[in-house]
């Protein structure tokens, strides 16, 4: 249970706390709100939330 860190836009972040040009990241990579521990499943509301707010915003590039 872990990833990368995204800002609201779904934009990785570096290690500088700045978004990386052009790279998104939806899913269980970020991640997700579960902490440490995780049922099956659960993260497909994360998904699919993610996903559509990702290409919410790619679409605006």
């Amino acid at each position: 249970m872990g990833g990368v860190i995204i800002n609201p836009k779904n934009q990785v972040i570096d290690r500088n706390g700045k978004p990386i040009d052009g790279l998104y990241a939806v899913g269980e990579v970020t991640g997700g709100i579960h902490g440490t521990n995780r049922l099956g499943g659960n993260a497909i509301c994360d998904i699919f939330t993610f996903g559509r707010l990702c290409g919410i915003q790619v679409s605006k590039l």
